[in-house]
């Protein structure tokens, strides 16, 4: 029996059947629509609406359909438009009648949202695995690197002495806000739509407390319109992945420059790089470039849901159709690239050699802050040590000369306030431990940060 055989007495024109059918999109929620079908065909036995044998009759069938897809052996029909059409006419084949009393009160227009809702609690659960992984060894990596100082960069220039923990420890507090935006999203993920009907709820008074029991949900949708026409799920799942990718973008961006022979303060392993076609001496960062190139992808899924909901009246329109490639997509590309920004931070190599040796290039301008701070402690006014410090920077930069190597006579030539002590300015552990206020980047405080995130992910 096909769908449109009441209503329309024309079969659908070709070129309208290939644009109508979604089936190859969403027999990803073949798994969600069976399982929200079982739980309605028991919410039509308490109903009084299905025998038990019928009801019985159509659990067994569901799962062979399952077992069925599972298997490749389930023959897709574009002429049935969709899962739930596919699913259902299946399940005739199976079964015979019963398989129609299924649909008793139901329509495809909230089939089809708790089906996604669904598809998004199960991603939900196991992306947030993914992320406290991708944590998790993060806080391994800052562990180790504690104490191991490097320069930070403002500008993509130098600026002052940092622990390398202390960055890595940044990446994680970017990661953990996205981890908090999955767990807040959840609350609103969690509204059990079925019992809406198409547009004004359910006629068959279908007991939608039992059903979102049975499903796992959290809250019952307050208004049918909605529950059926809303995607702002869908929008705010995107929009927490566009952010968790510009973070792990940024993370990619700097490890392809840190890793690149001008800096060489990491070491990539070969099983995360490639080589070129022509130069046998490459060895590429591709890893990493192609977790920063799918972040356009992802950002571009987010625009592309926000564009579909803007123009779309209330309530169901089959524009919404076209919600769910962008959404399996982002998903997919989410999972794979947590996973593989882990394996990244696991396997890099710390160049303790190249960085010690970038610190001494630097000819002591990290510390040219410290010695602004030095003159503001013995009285000067901060904007004119700023423009003092920045005249020995000069002077230094003039000569070739490292600021530590000045004589104590030049630098009194800058200002009187400059004394003997100031050549012990220069130590780095020293610099680093001065920022001793919490969030700095003081030895103490890192390691702080890195017990308290320990102590989150229950490690």
């Amino acid at each position: 029996m096909a769908l449109r055989d009441g209503r329309l007495h024309r079969g659908m024109h070709r070129a309208f059947e290939k644009v109508n059918q979604s089936i190859d999109v969403d027999l990803n929620l073949f798994r969600e629509d069976i399982r929200g079908s079982i739980a309605y065909a028991r919410a039509l036995k308490k109903r009084g609406i299905l025998a038990k044998e019928e009801l019985d009759s159509i659990i067994r069938g569901l799962g062979e359909i399952e077992k069925e897809i599972e298997d490749g052996g389930f023959e897709l029909r574009a002429e049935d438009e969709d899962i739930h059409m596919n699913v259902e006419q299946r399940l005739f084949e199976k079964i015979g009648d019963a398989a129609y009393k299924l649909h008793t009160g139901r329509s495809r227009n909230e089939q089809i949202v708790l089906d996604e809702r669904l598809y998004l609690i199960g991603v939900l659960q196991s992306l947030n695995q993914d992320l406290d992984g991708a944590l998790r060894a993060l806080v391994d990596k800052a562990k180790l690197s504690l104490t191991t100082i490097i320069p930070s960069y403002t500008h993509l220039r130098q600026a002052q002495a940092v622990s390398l923990a202390h960055l890595f420890m940044a990446y994680h507090a970017a990661l953990q806000r996205d981890r908090e935006r999955f767990t807040d999203f959840e609350k609103r993920l969690k509204i059990m739509p079925l019992g809406s009907g198409a547009v004004a709820g359910s006629t068959i008074g279908i007991d939608r407390e039992f059903l979102k029991r049975s499903l796992g949900f959290k809250r019952l949708s307050r208004n049918s319109i909605d529950a059926v026409s809303t995607r702002d799920f869908i929008f705010e799942f995107q929009f927490v992945c566009a952010s968790l990718f510009l973070n792990l973008s940024r993370m990619a961006e700097d490890i392809i420059i840190f890793s690149s022979e001008e800096f060489g303060y990491y070491v990539l392993p070969d099983e995360l790089c490639t080589t070129s076609s022509l130069m046998p001496q490459k060895k590429n960062p591709d890893s990493l470039e192609l977790i920063r190139g799918k972040a356009s992808g992802v950002i571009g899924n987010l625009v592309a849901i926000g564009a579909l909901m803007k123009g779309t009246p209330y309530t169901y329109n089959r524009d919404f159709q076209e919600d769910r490639k962008g959404l399996f997509d982002t998903a997919e590309n989410t999972a794979d690239v947590l996973r593989l920004m882990t394996e990244v931070v696991r396997s890099l190599v710390i160049d303790e050699k190249r960085i010690n040796r970038a610190l001494e290039g630097s000819r002591g301008m990290l510390f040219a802050t410290d010695m602004a701070d030095y003159l503001v402690r013995r009285g000067m006014p901060f904007r004119e040590a700023h423009r003092v410090v920045g005249s020995v920077v000069r002077h230094a930069d003039e000569k070739g000369l490292n600021l530590r190597d000045i004589t104590l006579e030049t630098y009194k030539g800058f200002s009187p306030l400059f004394e003997r002590d100031v050549y012990g300015l220069f130590d780095y552990i020293r610099s680093v431990n001065s920022h001793n206020v919490p969030g700095g980047t003081a030895l103490k405080r890192v390691a702080e940060e890195i017990k308290r995130a320990e102590e989150a992910l229950g490690t």
